[in-house]
C-alpha cells in the first residue's frame, strides 16, 4: 500500500520562488484554499486523506481522518524545534498517510529537513498513544537502537496547532521497501543480518513488567505504573516507567471503558488472563447477536445471526487454561519489547546498506518473551514446505524455460524463501533466546491461543474453540505434570469444530488471494 508514498508527495512552497518577493501568508492561503475547495467538494491536500481509497464506507473513513490544524503554527513549531528562524523554512511536503498518522517533511533553506507526524482524530489511544511512542523511541535510543531523534512533541490537542504531534529528525536513507526487490542476494542477506542484530538489542533490554513505556511525568496521577530502575550500563533510564498497554486492541471499540486490567502486568499469568478477561467483559457489555464479519462464514452457521454467549463460554474455558500456559523457564517469561510492525516500509537504509532508522513505534508493547516469539509477518514464509523445513532457497530447475509470468512468480517465491531462511538463520546465531522460543511447538501453541483469545469477536464462534482443542490435544507438552486439562470437549464437538475451522481457513485463504489480486487490504483500502 505504501509503494507510492514518495511518488505522490504534495509540495507547498512557503516562500516566493524568486528573491525579492514577499513570502506567502500560509494561513491566509490555506484559509482561502480551504473555503474554495470545500465549496467545490475537493479534498484539501493537507487536512484530508488523499493517498488511498476505500471500496465501501469511504465517506466515513475520510471523515475519521480529516484533521484541520494551523499550518502556520506547524511551521513555527518545526522551526523552533530545529533551532532556526521561521523565515528559513522554505517547503513543507506531505510524504505519507499511513494507518495512524499524516506525515510531513519540512525543508529549510540550508538543506536541513525534519519530519512532523500528526495522528488522525480516529487514531487511538488519544494522548497516551503519542506519549508512549515518544517515550519508547527515546528510551530505545539510549540502547543505541537506530531510531530518529525526537525534537518536540505534544500529546494534547489543546495547543495552538490544534493537534497532537511529533517532530523528529529526518534521517538519511530510503525505505527498504523501495530497494528490496532490486537487491542482489548478498545485499539482501546482509540487511537481514542487520535487522536481526537490531532485534537482538531489544531482546536484551530488561524490564520490570509488561505494558508500554512512558515518561513518568506523562501519566495521570491515578494511572498505575512500574518504574524502570536506573541501569548500571545505560544512563537516564530512571525517568521512564512501564504503564498501561497502548496496543490498539486495548482501545478498540470502547475497550478502554471496561473495567479490565490494562497493565502494567507483573507476571505472565496476569498478561494471559488480562486479554481474555477484556474480551469477556466487552462481550458481556456490548456483545449482540450478529452475522459474521466474513460473509462467506455464514453458511457454517446456517445463515443465522451468531450468539456471543457461545464465544463467552470459550473465553471462560481459555481463562481456565491460561495459568497452565506459563512456561517454567524464567527466561521465556522475561518482559520483552519488539517493534509492532517490523515491515520494509518502516526500515530506512542508506546507499551503503546500513540501517539509518527504524520508524513507526506506535502501539509498542512489552510482553513476556514467549508471547513475542514469532517471525515478523513480512519476513516469514509459513505454509511453504521448503521454508518450514529450513532448506536453502534455490530457483526451480526449469526456471530458464519458464514464461515471463512464471518467472516472475518463481522469483517472488524465491525472495520470500530467502528472507525466511536468512531471518531464521541469523536469529539462530545472533538472538538465541528468540530462536529457541520460535522453535518450540508448545510455545507456538501458547502464542496462538493468546492471540486468538485476544482477537475482537466479529461473529466467529469457531477459531477460539479450535485453538483450545489443539492446545488440549498437545496437553502433555503444555503441562506435563497435569494430566487433566480444563475445558474438555466431546469427540463430536471436536470433529465438528475442527471441520468448520478448516473450512473457515480455506475461505480466509481464498479471500486473501482475491484481495491480493485486486490490490486491497482487509479494510478494503487500496
Amino acid at each position: 500500500m505504501q509503494r507510492n508514498r514518495f511518488l505522490r508527495t504534495v509540495f507547498y512552497p512557503l516562500c516566493a520562488p524568486c528573491c525579492g518577493k514577499k513570502p506567502y501568508s500560509v494561513k491566509k492561503h490555506h484559509d482561502d484554499e480551504e473555503k474554495s475547495k470545500r465549496s467545490a467538494g475537493v479534498a484539501n491536500q493537507f487536512f484530508d486523506y488523499t493517498f488511498n481509497r476505500w471500496l465501501y464506507n469511504e465517506h466515513l473513513r475520510l471523515q475519521e481522518r480529516r484533521l484541520h490544524f494551523d499550518l502556520n503554527e506547524l511551521c513555527a513549531i518545526v522551526a523552533k524545534a530545529v533551532g532556526l528562524p521561521r523565515s528559513e523554512l522554505v517547503f513543507i511536503a506531505k510524504l505519507a498517510e499511513g494507518g495512524s498518522y499524516r506525515i510531513f517533511e519540512v525543508t529549510f533553506r540550508n538543506g536541513l529537513k525534519a519530519i512532523a507526524r500528526l495522528p488522525y482524530p480516529c487514531t487511538l489511544p488519544h494522548k497516551y498513544g503519542v506519549a508512549s511512542e515518544v517515550a519508547t523511541m527515546e528510551f530505545l535510543r539510549l540502547y543505541k537502537m537506530p531510531i530518529p531523534k525526537i525534537l518536540d512533541w505534544s500529546s494534547s490537542v489543546s495547543n495552538k496547532l490544534g493537534s497532537e504531534y511529533i517532530i523528529m529528525e529526518r534521517v538519511p536513507g530510503r525505505e527498504l521497501a523501495d530497494t528490496w526487490h532490486t537487491m542482489e542476494f548478498k545485499e539482501r542477506m546482509a540487511i537481514v543480518e542487520k535487522i536481526v542484530a537490531a532485534e537482538r538489542i531489544l531482546f536484551t533490554i530488561p524490564f520490570p513488567a509488561s505494558g508500554s513505556i512512558f515518561f513518568k511525568d506523562s501519566l495521570d496521577p491515578n494511572i498505575t505504573c512500574v518504574n524502570i530502575p536506573e541501569s548500571s550500563s545505560v544512563k537516564d533510564t530512571s525517568k521512564f516507567c512501564v504503564g498501561p498497554s497502548t496496543e490498539y486492541l486495548w482501545w478498540h471499540q470502547k475497550r478502554d471503558e471496561i473495567d479490565a486490567h490494562h497493565g502494567p502486568w507483573k507476571s505472565s499469568e496476569e498478561v494471559l488472563k488480562a486479554a481474555g478477561e477484556r474480551e469477556l467483559l466487552w462481550l458481556r457489555k456490548f456483545g449482540k447477536m450478529r452475522y459474521p464479519r466474513e460473509a462467506f462464514y455464514g453458511e457454517f452457521y446456517g445463515r443465522q445471526k451468531v450468539d456471543p454467549q457461545v464465544q463467552i463460554r470459550y473465553l471462560l474455558d481459555h481463562l481456565k487454561v491460561a495459568p497452565y500456559l506459563v512456561p517454567k523457564d524464567d527466561q521465556l517469561n522475561a518482559p520483552t519489547i519488539r517493534h509492532p510492525d517490523l515491515s520494509p516500509s518502516n526500515i530506512l537504509v542508506t546507499e551503503s546498506g546500513e540501517i539509518s532508522g527504524i520508524i513507526d513505534w506506535q502501539h509498542s508493547t512489552i510482553l513476556p518473551l514467549f508471547l513475542q516469539a514469532k517471525i515478523p509477518a513480512h519476513f516469514q514464509n509459513y505454509g511453504d514446505d521448503d521454508s518450514e523445513s529450513f532448506r536453502r532457497p534455490k530457483l526451480a530447475d526449469n526456471f530458464a524455460s519458464m514464461t515471463s509470468s512464471e518467472k516472475e512468480k518463481e522469483m517472488e517465491l524465491y525472495r520470500r524463501r530467502q528472507v525466511h531462511f536468512f531471518y531464521v538463520g541469523y536469529t539462530s546465531q545472533l538472538n538465541k533466546s528468540h530462536f529457541r522460543a520460535i522453535g518450540k511447538p508448545s510455545l507456538v501453541l501458547r502464542n496462538q491461543l493468546y492471540d486468538t483469545a485476544a482477537r475482537p469477536w466479529e461473529g466467529d464462534n469457531t477459531s477460539l474453540q479450535a485453538q483450545l482443542i489443539r492446545t488440549i490435544m498437545h496437553w502433555p507438552e503444555i503441562s506435563p505434570s497435569n494430566n487433566n486439562p480444563p475445558g474438555q470437549y466431546t469427540p463430536a464437538e471436536v470433529k465438528e469444530c475442527l471441520d468448520r475451522d478448516a473450512k473457515q481457513k480455506e475461505i480466509d485463504k481464498e479471500m486473501q488471494q482475491c484481495r491480493d489480486c485486486i490490490g486491497v487490504i482487509l479494510m478494503a483500502w487500496w
